[in-house]
């Protein structure tokens, strides 16, 4: 990874070379000087941007299948937290830390959680990220019992969602639908439950996918008081989320009416290839691009 050290000489080197090629231009008046050295500072650019936003794209894409998929919770904190340790810009290192703040979600430290979120400088991020981290902070304080900050990051959403651009509306829409459904579980459970099997019944190769439908369903059966359907929901999750936080929790809620072994995935989660989602909600974001000069518009 560039170093925020290494990016910094990069700079100067450029900084160095323009003021050369100006400098020469004005003293010897030779065009073609001036020309092929705004060439080479050009190109060193190019490939200076290149380095520090590839090796983020693809963390990206490690860490949704460490999440996601392979359920290595800790390995996903590990990296994100490297990333943030050593980012070469102050935008990427908030990008990092908000996967890292995911990371302690994903693995049950919700106080940790809403902390790491509310550290992050959200002026260097796109929209699309903020809807990301309110919504993050708003699934914390939920499984916190936090009433109030549930509703405080619900309302924070809705705020975001009036300025991000059209193209990401119907992202924050989701989420706004999940959250909302969430919050009144106790007053309408079953617009609750249809609401997550809107969600999170797909089939997307994805077994934190299952993990998260069984666990909100689990919720239901438990509002409704039907502990034997509920402990089925549980037993999948305990079965076979490792240490994700759905497994975690469902241990808290598990009253023991079913054997969790019969639950267990034995081959087909080997078997399963994650699809190419680009609007996964809770898990993933969209596809954005990530140029510090390309944002959407309105932000």
């Amino acid at each position: 990874m560039l170093n925020r050290k290494r990016y910094i000489i990069v700079l100067v080197v450029l900084g160095v070379a323009s003021v050369s090629a100006a400098v020469i231009n004005a003293i010897y008046g030779k065009q073609e000087y001036w020309l092929w050295i705004l060439l080479v500072v050009m190109t060193v650019w190019t490939v200076l941007r290149t380095r520090v936003y590839a090796p983020l794209q693809v963390f990206g894409t490690k860490f949704t299948m460490l999440v996601d998929y392979d359920l290595d919770i800790e390995e996903a904190c590990r990296l994100a937290k490297l990333g943030a340790d050593n980012a070469p810009t102050a935008r990427v290192k908030e990008i990092y830390g908000m996967y890292y703040a995911m990371s302690l979600y994903y693995k049950g430290d919700y106080e940790a959680a809403v902390r790491a979120f509310n550290q992050i400088d959200m002026k260097k991020l796109d929209g699309v990220y903020h809807i990301l981290i309110v919504a993050f902070i708003a699934y914390s304080e939920f499984e916190l019992g936090n009433a109030d900050a549930f509703d405080a990051a619900v309302e924070r959403l809705h705020g975001i969602k009036t300025g991000i651009p059209a193209k990401y509306q119907n992202y924050a829409a989701n989420y706004l639908e999940i959250l909302e459904a969430m919050g009144k579980l106790s007053d309408d459970p079953e617009a609750y439950r249809a609401m997550m099997e809107k969600h999170f019944s797909r089939d997307d190769g994805y077994i934190s996918t299952r993990l998260i439908h069984n666990y909100r369903i689990a919720l239901y059966y438990k509002e409704i008081g039907d502990v034997a359907e509920m402990d089925k929901q549980l037993a999948f999750v305990i079965a076979n989320g490792k240490d994700h936080h759905t497994a975690l929790q469902a241990q808290k809620l598990f009253q023991g009416t079913v054997n969790v072994e019969d639950y267990v995935i034995r081959d087909s989660i080997e078997e399963v290839q994650p699809a190419d989602e680009t609007a996964q909600i809770e898990t993933k974001e969209p596809d954005t691009d990530d140029g510090e000069d390309d944002q959407p518009e309105g932000v």
